[in-house]
């Protein structure tokens, strides 16, 4: 099976390219007549979505109303049973329906003019394209009122209702804000002449049809033929013209559109540059760079870069963290690169927070001027080259490109891969990329380790920006290469020896040395007495006989079904342990990856008889290194249960969740005619519910 698998890997790639001529050059992409089919239909598609007049409705106060408002007050809820949500307006408001067409429109506002007692009366004058369209004086209590705009009034396909008010302000309010009123909902529907043509604003179909064009000629320059570049330009057009039809405002609202050319043109550059730094791979890796399998993989990698970061860029996104990461960039811009945070996983103390994922984003701000953009590309360019990494790793271990692909497509569709995003934890992502990386060249090239090659250097640099990454990191990478190596000892001889372990040990502590010499010097003393005084704290606040401990993780997020909880006696805190294991398995890995990813490792594994081949100590080395990660994994999990002292360490599993499947799956393939079905389709699953849990993220996480 080895042997198939290896000569259909050696093949020639489709259409004559191999590893040395794989990028079509710019100028012969644009002779690739699938570009041009890909924009033509894209601009029939849009045009005719245009022709579909959906109806709009906007509850003012809800999570997602922020694209289409300016001049509003925060939300709030109106008091009784059933609370309506609502935005107070200022003196000068505006509702923006963007990019919705010329039309007759008929919009209804549901507003309140009710004020204090002793208060003047609302004034309210609302227009659309400098017209007065109603000028009234609303009563209290909610009233429906019905404005018609004509197609005239809608300037360059853009809805803009302006609302000016006579504003008041609220006694006894600590804050004191200019209140005008009430404005709980707006729907507009098209007009009763829907007879005619509807032109799509030239801004919006330009922008669409030049993101079409950039992911084709992406596609062209990957190598792929008219009919793949046709297709795959034409499916993002057909995504659009859906959206303008379906849920046009998720689209126009905020001018989201505008994101997606520069998402693409960034993809674009990303695997241009990955597929340049292939060259510095030794030739042992670099059969697999070439073939079917290597293109899709930079074409999923293409994709799932430019969907990351058109989503970071959506005006409706609320990324968690992105604030944070902001301050903590400019302390490190302005040159100071020793500092502390106040951490809620350190009971409300101040901990040390490393600089060096900062550091390695400074470039990105230099050439773009803007941090909250550069800590976004810092993201998605780590998190998606995880892709590369694992997929070498499993073509390595399999020499089946493959298993390879289908180990990439699960390590950027689980969801808590998804899930990163949206928390904006930039530096756990920079600490697990540089711990895959360490985890890549102790499995590639740990059967050569030693100061004289470069993998054993490549495992020092990789090791110690992991220990200089993120701190719940530092503690997970640490565990896991100690317990590689001691894993790693006790099987020497399936390894062929204790060199492996003993050179990878040896890496390690230099490792450790640079980083102590470079930063732990100035904090770990403190950070002991830190550890000892939240214990004493803790064990004091608890009475005798009963517990004071959080269970259900670091992470609570209803919409995932992740709570957590407070706890003060053992029945509740083992039950409600098990119970938050569990809820998070589910929201992050959906659970069944977790039993393929075993079976993954246990059809690795080589039998006794083989134990000293060394095709299979490849193998060997990633089912031990798999076993050391997972040791680290749960060993930090009971440490979170017992101590309330949580990291990462379900985001920390990522990558040997996604070998294991990767592994099971390939295996699984070539089992009968049935098998490449449920496994394109258990890909195809996994796929769509990353996509529609981005949107979820992006409409509602954590707001």
């Amino acid at each position: 099976m080895e042997l198939e698998a290896r000569g259909e890997l050696l093949q020639s790639s489709p259409s004559g390219l191999n590893s040395r001529h794989f990028w079509v050059r710019p100028s012969g992409a644009l002779l690739n007549p699938g570009v041009y089919a890909a924009v033509l239909l894209t601009a029939i598609f849009i045009v005719a979505a245009y022709q579909a007049r959906p109806s709009y409705s906007i509850v003012v106060g809800s999570p997602i109303d922020g694209p289409y408002l300016v001049g509003f007050n925060t939300r709030e809820q109106m008091q009784g049973d059933n609370p309506i949500p609502f935005r107070w307006t200022t003196d000068d408001a505006h509702i923006i329906l963007p990019a919705i067409g010329s039309q007759d429109m008929e919009v209804t506002l549901t507003l309140n003019g009710g004020r204090p007692e002793g208060t003047a009366p609302a004034q309210l004058t609302i227009e659309a394209g400098g017209k007065q369209l109603l000028k009234l004086s609303p009563p209290a209590g909610l009233n429906d009122y019905r404005l018609s705009v004509p197609r005239d009034h809608i300037i360059n396909g853009g809805l803009d209702l302006h609302l000016v008010s006579s504003t008041f302000l609220p006694p006894g309010d600590p804050n004191p804000r200019p209140l005008g009123v009430m404005i709980t909902k707006v729907v507009a529907a098209p007009g009763s002449n829907s007879d005619l043509f509807i032109a799509p604003p030239s801004e919006s179909f330009i922008l669409l049809i030049g993101a079409v064009a950039l992911l084709a000629l992406a596609l062209a320059m990957l190598g792929w033929g008219p009919g793949g570049v046709a297709v795959g330009g034409g499916a993002l057009g057909l995504f659009a013209a859906a959206l303008l039809v379906f849920d046009r405002l998720w689209l126009t609202g905020g001018e989201w559109y505008e994101a997606w050319p520069q998402a693409l043109f960034a993809a674009a550059l990303f695997a241009l540059i990955v597929q340049a730094a292939t060259r510095l791979l030794p030739m042992a890796l670099r059969r697999f760079t070439s073939g079917t399998y290597w293109r899709l993989l930079l074409t999923l990698m293409l994709v799932v870069f430019a969907v990351r970061l058109a989503g970071e860029l959506h005006p409706q996104i609320y990324i968690v963290d992105l604030g944070f990461h902001e301050h903590r960039f400019e302390t490190v811009e302005s040159g100071q690169l020793l500092f502390t945070i106040k951490s809620a996983e350190w009971a409300g103390r101040s901990t040390f927070y490393l600089p060096t994922a900062y550091v390695f984003m400074l470039p990105l701000h230099w050439l773009l001027g803007d941090i909250p953009l550069a800590i976004r590309l810092g993201m998605i360019t780590l998190g998606t080259l995880g892709a590369l990494l694992v997929y070498l790793v499993s073509v390595t271990v399999l020499k089946d490109a493959r298993s390879g692909l289908l180990t990439a497509i699960f390590y950027v569709s689980l969801p808590i891969s998804v899930l990163l995003f949206s928390w904006g934890i930039a530096t756990n992502i920079f600490g697990e990329f540089f711990s895959l990386a360490a985890l890549a060249v102790l499995v590639c090239g740990g059967g050569k380790l030693s100061p004289r090659s470069v993998a054993f250097w490549l495992l020092v640099f990789c090791v110690t920006m992991a220990l200089l990454s993120h701190p719940g990191v530092v503690q997970l990478v640490s565990v896991a290469v100690c317990a590689v190596c001691a894993i790693w000892l006790l099987a020497r001889r399936r390894l062929g020896g204790a060199r492996p372990a003993a050179y990878a040990l040896g890496a390690f502590a230099l490792s450790a040395g640079i980083a102590y010499a470079i930063y732990y010097q100035h904090f770990l003393p403190g950070m002991i007495q830190t550890f000892g005084e939240i214990r004493s704290e803790r064990a004091a606040q608890a009475a005798p006989g009963t517990l004071n401990l959080r269970v259900g993780g670091s992470v609570a997020d209803r919409s995932l079904g992740l709570v957590s909880t407070v706890v003060d006696n053992w029945r509740d805190w083992f039950v409600g342990g098990l119970t938050g294991f569990w809820r998070e398995e589910q929201a992050y890995y959906r659970v069944w990856p977790l039993f393929g990813a075993l079976l993954g490792y246990m059809a690795l594994w080589p039998g006794r008889s083989r134990t000293m081949v060394s095709d299979t100590r490849p193998r060997t080395r990633l089912v031990l290194v798999a076993l050391g990660w997972l040791a680290a994994v749960v060993l930090f999990a009971l440490v979170g249960w017992l101590l309330n002292l949580y990291v990462r360490y379900s985001l920390f599993a990522l990558p040997i969740v996604a070998l294991g499947c990767g592994a099971l799956l390939s295996a699984l393939w070539k089992r009968g005619r049935v098998a490449p079905t449920v496994v394109l389709l258990l890909v195809l699953f996994f796929a769509v519910e990353a996509f529609g849990l981005w949107q979820f993220r992006i409409n509602y996480g954590l707001k």
